[in-house]
């Protein structure tokens, strides 16, 4: 397969500014780059999930207009996408063969197709019998169920988007030498992961993107693992000026606002989300959570914000009392605020007009014998929209059609409206733009010289830095370091954040356990 010269924009924003691969029958491209480096793009316009905006693509030497998946599919292209496509209520059989089952006599051969299914689970070391149903499986068996489902195309170029996140050592070794064999007859992978240990064992080929251009594209026998560090952390970024020379970014020496030992939370499979994490947090403190996919950030924040519900074990403290949140409920009333990942899903009533979204978090306060006084908030909105600059024809238009990043600022708003003492960002600026991004570093330095604590979790590690007191780094759900202000760069971060990468001796014993 060859690509010339792809480029992809949405909106004003160029993604993908003229991208070129090639890829040989037996090898193994590694595509790599941080967040927001292009690679999920790429990857989506080789499948045919999404049309590039100029560029071509050539499959055994024929151009290939790609109008859909099922034009990939034709030509022999199939991807095992990060974000799992099973269907739960149906057996691991069907949805191998979804929309491709064998027939007999106009009916669907069963007993061929679950035949089929178990040489392909077989092949995966899946124990699991054709007939039972995806939803009862673990996630990483439901990633091994995704990679046969890939396999059964009888694809020779297979995309393997983090196929190994969800996989325990033993899963992802056995995925590891299918690869291998699979090379060895002639098919061709491109295959992204954030473990760079296994990257550099089973890649041939290695292409690094940053910002949408191709920074590296060499045999992986000429690139070391911190040449590959430096291509993918080395962007140019500029830090925000929010804070500049203005404030002292020592470790405010205040209250202790919330403190966690030995927290642990159990995962379906045979890895644990989270396990040994401690963490002091002071009041006007900012203290960054850095780690690759699946490295426990998102997890600790649903266990603070109580989302996790029980399911965890270890001590938490605020303000000095002990605190084990049941729900959400729990964690508002205490002071809490948590903005979460994705802002469309679960940040926001997209339906809804920009007053009620604001006004979801402070409806006890709205409210009296169970009516929302209309007049209160509205003035509410008004309020928060003046002081997060939300650009909108006024409190009541739908949320769903602003901009991005003014959607982020009324995510925003919906807690900063109950002044919070503990806040809790999940990627806050991931989409949004660079006006909104300078409003956003305003907005958190004005919190903190306030008082306010907040834990802040970013894949952008230049605004990780240059925000933080303090950065913890998380691998596989424990901790492996962590930095003051100014031990650190995105390097360093990034050596640290990955498989096989250093522990600092403070936390070798739990990384050891």
């Amino acid at each position: 397969m060859e690509a010339v010269d792809l480029r992809k924009s949405f909106g004003p924003t160029p993604v993908l500014r003229g991208v070129s691969l090639q890829l040989r029958p037996g090898e193994v491209l590694a595509l790599m780059g941080l967040n927001g480096a292009g690679k999920s793009t790429l990857m989506n316009i080789l499948c045919g999930a999404i049309r590039p905006d100029a560029g071509s693509l050539r499959v055994c030497g024929r151009e290939l207009v790609m109008r859909g998946p099922a034009d990939a599919h034709g030509a022999g292209l199939a991807m095992v996408h990060q974000e799992l496509q099973l269907a739960p209520e149906m057996t691991i059989a069907e949805n191998i063969f979804l929309g491709r089952e064998p027939v007999r006599r106009g009916l669907i051969d069963r007993r061929a197709m679950n035949a089929a299914a178990r040489d392909l689970l077989a092949r995966l070391g899946v124990s699991r019998a054709p007939s039972e149903r995806v939803g009862s499986l673990s996630i990483g068996e439901r990633q091994l169920v995704e990679i046969a489902k890939a396999l059964a195309t009888g694809a020779r170029v297979l995309i393997l988007d983090e196929p190994t996140a969800a996989l325990s050592a033993a899963e992802a070794d056995t995925l590891l030498n299918l690869v291998a064999g699979l090379r060895a007859e002639g098919a061709a992978f491109i295959f992204t992961s954030h473990r760079l240990d296994e990257v550099l064992a089973v890649a041939s080929h290695i292409l690094v993107l940053r910002d949408g251009r191709v920074v590296r594209d060499a045999p992986a026998g000429e690139v070391s693992r911190a040449e590959l560090i430096r291509d993918m952390a080395g962007r140019e970024i500029a830090e925000p000026d929010a804070r500049g020379d203005r404030r002292d970014l020592a470790v405010p020496g205040g209250e202790v606002r919330l403190e966690i030992s030995d927290l642990a939370r159990r995962g379906s499979g045979p890895r644990p989300k989270l396990e040994g994490v401690a963490l002091r947090l002071h009041a006007g403190e900012v203290l960054g959570l850095a780690g690759l996919m699946g490295s426990g950030r998102t997890e600790l924040l649903e266990v603070v914000a109580g989302v996790a519900g029980r399911d965890w074990s270890g001590d938490m403290r605020l303000r000095g009392g002990r605190y084990r949140p049941r729900d959400p409920r729990d964690a508002i009333a205490a002071g809490m605020a948590y903005v979460t990942e994705d802002r469309k899903a679960t940040g926001l009533v997209l339906g809804g007009s920009i007053a009620g979204n604001i006004a979801l978090g402070s409806l006890d306060r709205l409210s009296r014998l169970g009516w929302v006084s209309g007049g209160g908030e509205a003035k509410l909105a008004e309020e928060m929209m003046r002081r997060l600059s939300v650009r909108a024809t006024g409190p009541g238009q739908c949320v769903g059609e602003l901009s991005g990043g003014n959607q982020q600022k009324v995510v925003m708003a919906k807690w900063l409206a109950r002044r919070p003492d503990l806040l809790l960002l999940d990627e806050p600026t991931r989409g949004v733009d660079v006006g909104a991004k300078s409003a956003f570093y305003g907005l958190l330095e004005e919190l903190s010289a306030a008082g306010v604590a907040t834990l802040l979790a970013s894949s952008d590690w230049p605004e990780l830095l240059a925000l933080s007191h303090r950065i913890l780094v998380l691998r596989d759900g424990r901790p492996t370091a962590l930095f003051g202000r100014g031990e650190a760069n995105a390097e360093i971060l990034l050596d640290y954040a990955s498989a096989g990468g250093p522990v600092q001796p403070a936390f070798e014993s739990r990384e050891a356990a």
